[in-house]
């Protein structure tokens, strides 16, 4: 507790010092609801969910909350020095929502011109960016099909809790990616090209893993009412560590808006390979959704997405889908502060043969909360 309170303190006395010779902007998103959370945690050997339900308060259901700063300083010949610092918070209990990591979310410097820009240190992933962009629920873990079953989502991986195939789907799609180092390029008539790469430093591969890091490049297209975007990578680790599992992915995504309805869709791939396997699996995403202005101030939200993939091993397979339907209502009270409520439910079928569990699976859950969002 003395170590993390003294980095707190020697972050707030470096942010008023670089206060003194660049402009800082406070930021932040504030997110807390009242609902009641349902998950499927596993299966027993009749293949019948298991579930766990809690009715709470909550931080964070709709998108993340978290406080930021940001800044930047002149240094002539449009070239300017930039940085950014963000950290989740859990708004329900007061608590940085990442214990492990303060600034969890960015922690950047760099530079910015007429080139782009160009940071050094840790920042949000191009996959994790891109999904949140094609969705009508954002970068919502709670009501969003994308967080939750796209690309790395953890939702496929409850089919295998329990059997020798545990933890299989959990690919290292971490949000925020650490010793990175991110380019944007300027728009380019509408076209902004991006890439990023997550530094193996010491991690280098044993007998049994692979080396670490990862890298991601993007290509997004914005025109008027049309959007388009995909994303291609390979990712082992994120955290310089070396890795049990190799990740080759790629997520492109769409978006129109009509006026009376925005629609989004998204496809997106991952084909996984263990450290000396000779078998791969490559689970496979989609998600459609819309997002609709049913008055000038408020918005309803739709979205479907599933994600399926098949495994086999060594007295061990698997064949599974995950389906996710959400619908929601956000209303704005004022130009930062909104209402929200939304429902979610998900649904889980899989047929599985392993030591502890063979047979079919099948099970579905819902989620709800209603809540308040204020940025600053």
């Amino acid at each position: 507790m003395f170590v993390k309170k003294n980095v707190v303190a020697a972050a707030a006395l470096t942010m008023l010092a670089v206060a003194a010779h660049a402009q800082v902007t406070v930021y932040g998103t504030l997110d807390v609801s009242v609902g009641r959370t349902e998950d499927i945690t596993g299966f027993d050997v009749n293949g019948k969910a298991i579930k766990s339900g809690t009715g709470a308060v909550n931080s964070s259901d709709m998108s993340p909350s978290f406080i930021g700063f940001k800044g930047q300083e002149d240094l002539g010949g449009g070239l300017k020095a930039v940085f950014k610092l963000e950290s989740d918070l859990a708004v329900d209990t007061g608590e940085a929502n990442a214990a492990s990591t303060f600034w969890s979310r960015n922690a950047t410097v760099g530079l910015a011109g007429d080139f782009g820009a160009l940071n050094l240190g840790r920042f949000e992933n191009l996959f994790y960016l891109e999904g949140a962009a094609f969705n009508p629920f954002g970068k919502s873990e709670t009501f969003s099909p994308t967080q939750r079953a796209g690309l790395g989502g953890a939702s496929l991986n409850r089919l295998l809790a329990g059997t020798a195939l545990a933890g299989f789907f959990n690919a290292d799609f971490a949000t925020s990616w650490a010793n990175g180092l991110s380019y944007v390029s300027p728009n380019l008539g509408g076209l902004t090209l991006s890439a990023q790469y997550s530094a193996k430093e010491g991690a280098k591969g044993t007998a049994v893993t692979y080396s670490g890091g990862a890298y991601a490049i993007n290509a997004n297209y914005q025109a008027g009412p049309f959007g388009a975007s995909l994303v291609v990578g390979q990712v082992k680790s994120v955290d310089a560590t070396n890795a049990a599992a190799k990740n080759d992915a790629w997520l492109a995504g769409l978006s129109y808006d009509f006026g009376a309805v925005k629609l989004f869709g998204q496809y997106g791939r991952d084909k996984v390979r263990y450290f000396g396997a000779t078998d791969s699996v490559t689970p496979k995403f989609f998600q459609i959704g819309a997002s609709i202005p049913v008055t000038t101030d408020g918005t309803v939200m739709v979205s479907y997405g599933e994600t399926k993939g098949s495994f086999a091993t060594a007295g061990a397979s698997l064949s599974g889908k995950v389906r996710d339907f959400s619908v929601g209502y956000d209303h704005n009270i004022s130009k930062r502060t909104d209402l929200y409520a939304a429902v979610i439910n998900e649904r889980l079928k899989g047929t599985v043969t392993a030591a502890s569990v063979t047979g079919s699976e099948s099970g579905n859950a819902t989620s709800f909360s209603v809540g308040v969002r204020h940025r600053f």
